[in-house]
């Protein structure tokens, strides 16, 4: 009968020349890579916050007229896409924007009306419901400034959650259509202008409003490194 005992010597001799061989190696090296992200954490975070710094300088101006994106080729980009987009609701008020591809030629760009944006925020809904059916719902809400008269947009859908395997997303042709335009037209109504010129005005600031979204999503970049550290298997 073989000797139980000596077999687990030997094996047992294995496994701590296996744990002198290589678990100080491990520790040095994980050592090494927390000193390392250690150090391109500190070196990373003046960037990180030189970011935020720009980021806070563009919200200021967008609280002081958001018609300085008129020139900017994000615009256009966005409006080309707009224009190309079909809606997804038969009882929109029309299957695309009839506004001009170039911002910069906008009736908005001629008139001194001012487009504040300011105090862009998100909002999330544990305890949604629809249809029978919970949800969690995202949404925004943004207040608008046109010349002296101000409004707050509320709860604009961004998407809802059903299971890890049902989402719902409001295209952002979507919350301009079903959302925006109404309040936009609805701050118009008492201005000064031609009813020809508060329709194409309703179009643009829509589209302005719509556009601004992506800069207000904005965040500071920051790198990103999967690590775990091997356990013992």
């Amino acid at each position: 009968m073989t000797d139980s005992n000596s077999l687990l010597s030997s094996y047992e001799e294995l496994v701590q020349k296996h744990i002198s061989q290589f678990d100080p190696q491990i520790a040095d090296l994980q050592q090494l890579v927390k000193a390392r992200m250690q150090e391109l954490h500190d070196a990373e975070q003046t960037l990180v916050e030189t970011q935020a710094i720009e980021l806070k300088r563009i919200t200021d101006a967008l609280a002081t007229d958001a018609r300085c994106l008129l020139p900017t080729p994000g615009l256009r980009a966005f409006v080309q896409e707009l224009k190309q987009t079909k809606s997804n609701n038969w009882y929109t008020r029309k299957s695309e924007f009839s506004i001009a591809e170039d911002p910069t030629t906008w009736l908005l760009a001629m008139l001194e009306l001012p487009i504040g944006l300011s105090n862009y925020q998100t909002h999330e809904d544990l305890n949604g419901y629809d249809d029978e059916r919970n949800f969690i719902g995202y949404s925004y809400t943004l207040s608008l400034k046109l010349g002296s008269v101000e409004h707050s947009l509320n709860e604009i859908p961004l998407k809802r959650i059903y299971n890890v395997n049902e989402c719902s997303e409001t295209s952002i042709k979507g919350q301009i259509e079903d959302y925006i335009y109404g309040d936009v037209k609805y701050l118009l109504r008492d201005m000064e202008y031609p009813e020809s010129q508060k329709q194409q005005l309703a179009d643009e600031i829509s589209t302005l409003v719509g556009y601004s979204l992506k800069i207000f999503a904005l965040k500071p970049r920051r790198a990103i490194f999967n690590y775990s550290s091997i356990e013992e298997d």
